[in-house]
């Protein structure tokens, strides 16, 4: 609707939209206070319309008057039509109700003749009424169209003049509402303060940190947080860690059941009560520490437990069957064995007991200071064979300590316990000092060449080369025939002592290139003191060999340490 005062300067135009209906109801064009201007005057204009369509005298059917003059042109002429009608009727002798026809028939030309209505005029089921009916009804109905046109038309100049006024009032300013605001919304919104709700709506929504769009892509749509409350995995049949009955039994009246639970509220109940049944749970118990055979466990004391747990080991304990070692020295190389878990290691100085002269062992005392070693002195080569500490020998070309038994001692392994295989080293060098001048002055060695093996059942044995000489076809033949012996002494009693380094030897080096005759010095002032064969069982006595380096292990099932140490 444009303002009619839009061009009339200085008035400022304004959008009827904008005016409200501040009157009373108008309940028969259903017109409320607090509709637009543009409401009331679009329905005044429509019920105006309406009226006008009824008073249009075009829409009235008079073919039954038999007009022979013009039909009445406005409702005046046809209201004052109808009356001089009614007039006429109302004057018609009672004598001539009933007028013969030509056919002998009877027209009824009283107020009392039965005419059908037009349809507004209908009343319940009843169509017809008489004419003098019909004229009243007629007669109220256009009165009471022209009272209404009367307050219509009232109306509409009441209306007329209140848009007038309210087109020369000015525009209204509109101002933001604002609100308290006690928390940070936003990075406008950072402190407590009064914001418009523009600015408050604006951050509640579209704020990437606090807003809604953030929240709703942090914690998922509606459906996403209902899957995750139904995705609870304690049920309702779940035993409670504290009482030892079903969660909905332990907690009755405070567990919500799973078919109940739909709200974040409901998930959130069930797992703090859920969380506290644990901690009361964990609260009330007693941790200790045990300690296995193989690992210390302890606890530190609660509430913070901390578990920490160790692999227990034996220490280095003397192998079975090295009694003979005496000496500052030789108490400190002698063989030993150390478990951790279930490896067994060793480490030392394996010895060949020699034969004191009956077969019993010779003590072998070996010290740095002073300087003492028995074995240097002694031109035995037999193994002793008797008694503690002794050896069995095979022809095979083998020997084994501790007169044939278990050399680990039960602090390392139960009596009945086994190595889950036997373990060997390659050949490894032995030696064996002696002196070669009469008189302990001038020293050589001896070598030979040992392999060392510890067995299932627990025996340490050392191998020479004579024993994989041979084999189940070969027989004894081939003894001193393999490569290995160049280095395992061959010596004869008197015989000399070579020279390696004599300017007359030439076998370590040469001044010729292609064949050459090797030759050796031999000194002769230095002699063997007996005769050895290192690659015999029964001349090997004195012989050393580092046992470092050999490594058993137990069947990792078994637990048994029998006396293992816990350490601090």
């Amino acid at each position: 609707m444009k303002p009619i005062n839009l061009d009339n300067s200085p008035c400022s135009p304004i959008s009827s939209n904008c005016v409200i209906w501040q009157g009373p109801d108008i309940p028969c064009i259903k017109l409320c206070n607090g509709d637009t201007v543009s409401d009331v005057v679009y329905k005044l204009g429509m019920e105006l319309c309406n009226i006008m369509d009824l008073l249009d005298v075009n829409g009235y059917d008079l073919s039954c008057f038999d007009l022979a003059s013009c039909k009445p042109q406005n409702i005046q002429e046809l209201i004052q039509f109808l009356i001089g009608r009614i007039c006429d009727l109302e004057a018609v002798n009672a004598a001539e109700i009933a007028i013969p026809t030509a056919t002998g028939t009877t027209r009824s030309t009283t107020a009392d003749t039965l005419v059908t209505v037009a349809p507004c005029f209908v009343i319940g089921t009843t169509t017809v009424m008489t004419i003098a009916e019909y004229a009243q009804a007629m007669g109220a109905r256009i009165c009471s169209i022209v009272d209404q046109i009367v307050i219509i038309n009232n109306q509409i100049t009441n209306l007329d003049i209140r848009v007038t006024a309210l087109e020369t009032v000015p525009p209204p300013v509109f101002t933001v509402p604002s609100i308290s605001v006690d928390c940070t919304l936003s990075t406008i919104i950072v402190s407590p303060g009064t914001y418009t709700i523009t600015e408050v709506l604006d951050a509640l929504v579209n704020d990437n940190t606090y807003g809604y769009c953030a929240l709703r892509s942090t914690t998922g749509l509606p459906a996403d947080i209902l899957a995750a409350v139904q995705s609870q995995c304690i049920v309702d049949t779940d035993t409670s860690l504290v009482y030892g009955t079903p969660f909905s039994v332990a907690y009755l009246g405070q567990w919500i059941p799973i078919a109940s639970t739909n709200t974040v509220a409901d998930a959130i109940n069930n797992i703090w009560i859920a969380l506290c049944d644990v901690y009361q749970y964990t609260d009330s118990l007693a941790f200790t520490g045990s300690t296995t055979s193989t690992i210390a466990l302890s606890v530190s004391t609660g509430p913070a437990y901390s578990f920490s747990a160790k692999i227990l080991d034996t220490g280095w304990v003397d192998l079975n069957g090295f009694g003979y070692y005496s000496g500052t020295t030789g108490t400190t190389v002698a063989p030993q064995a150390r478990r951790i878990g279930n490896i067994v290691y060793f480490r030392g100085l394996l010895v060949v007991p020699i034969d004191d002269g009956t077969g019993s062992v010779l003590g072998w005392n070996y010290s740095f200071g002073p300087a003492v070693d028995t074995y240097y002195l002694s031109n035995t080569v037999t193994p002793a064979s008797v008694g503690a500490g002794s050896v069995v020998t095979s022809a095979a070309g083998s020997i084994t300590f501790n007169q044939g038994v278990s050399v680990i001692p039960t602090s390392i392994m139960g009596a009945g316990e086994l190595f889950d295989n036997a373990y060997a080293t390659n050949f490894l060098i032995g030696t064996r000092p002696i002196q070669v001048d009469g008189s302990p002055v001038t020293s050589s060695i001896l070598s030979g060449l040992f392999n060392i093996s510890i067995s299932e059942n627990k025996l340490l044995t050392i191998s020479l080369p004579k024993n994989a000489e041979q084999n189940a076809f070969s027989g004894t033949g081939a003894f001193d025939t393999s490569h290995l012996n160049y280095i395992v002494s061959h010596v004869i009693a008197g015989d000399n002592v070579p020279k390696f380094d004599n300017a007359n030897t030439n076998v370590n080096s040469n001044t010729g290139a292609g064949t050459i005759a090797l030759d050796l010095e031999y000194d002769a002032t230095l002699t063997y003191p007996f005769t050895c064969n290192a690659n015999n069982e029964q001349q090997v006595a004195g012989f050393r060999i580092q046992l470092d380096g050999l490594v058993a292990y137990i069947d990792p099932c078994t637990t048994d340490i029998p006396t293992p140490i816990v350490c601090p």
